[in-house]
């Protein structure tokens, strides 16, 4: 199993981010890619990848309405360009954000972002909350690898964006939402990739989620695919290998 995008270094996400690692290793776990979305949790992130060698891989990115410092983030990742595996998240939020002139300076930040990713020659970890289509948009050209993470626009923007070669990433949304169990119809078993985007998304309310809820996610996604969970793991497990380059 591996989680290809949660934020177990986010301040204040968990009381203990070691027992976090530990439970997913005895959980049966082969690896979690640990996403940033500012400067400090990069920092983190890089620090808790060299503490937990070949089983935690980074990606260093900046959230559109959440992130610090974007241009500190950038000097981060090409300092550390051999030491990640993605660029991201970054991309675009419509969803927090209305105002068109701070849409068009998200766009600014996002496009230095695509023009690392493709400099780096690393896949481009996207967050395109409710900005779905002008994220393809910006991105369909680029050249750059890319993956929606967190995906959640409609069925057929999610095929454009397969067509195109692109990547979709199933968080565990889809234990609670009809439209993503909708986007996963489309997304077949050798494009599957499995997230839970945690400490956020949880299926078990109040408390916070965890990387081997994935298990969670599969077990649905097997159902909709009409096969094990087991296979679904699996095939997500090597997808993600693929997809990141991962030394597993």
């Amino acid at each position: 199993m591996i989680d290809i995008h949660c934020h177990i270094c986010f301040p204040d996400a968990y009381k203990d981010v070691d027992w976090v690692v530990k439970k997913a290793r005895e959980e049966g776990m082969a690896g979690i890619i640990v996403s940033s979305a500012r400067y400090d949790e990069g920092i983190r992130v890089l620090e808790l990848a060299v503490k937990e060698k070949d089983f935690i891989f980074s990606t260093l990115g900046y959230h559109p309405t959440e992130g610090t410092d974007h241009e500190g983030v950038l000097k981060l990742i090409k300092e550390n360009k051999d030491r990640i595996v993605g660029v991201g998240e970054c991309g675009l939020d419509y969803h927090w954000q209305k105002d068109p002139g701070k849409r068009g300076d998200q766009k600014k930040i996002f496009q230095k972002f695509i023009d690392l990713a493709k400099e780096t020659k690393l896949p481009l970890v996207i967050h395109s909350w409710d900005a779905e289509q002008d994220c393809f948009d910006m991105v369909k050209d680029s050249g750059a690898r890319c993956v929606f993470h967190c995906y959640s626009g409609s069925k057929e923007l999610a095929q454009q964006i397969l067509d195109n070669g692109f990547w979709i990433s199933m968080s565990t949304h889809i234990l609670f939402s009809k439209n993503h169990r909708k986007i996963m119809k489309v997304i077949p078993l050798e494009r599957i990739l499995l997230e839970t985007d945690a400490p956020w998304l949880s299926p078990n309310k109040p408390e916070p989620n965890y990387p081997w809820n994935i298990k969670l996610s599969a077990k649905k996604i097997a159902d909709i695919k009409n096969t094990t969970t087991e296979e679904i793991l699996e095939r997500a497990k090597k997808n993600a290998i693929d997809f990141f380059s991962l030394n597993i």
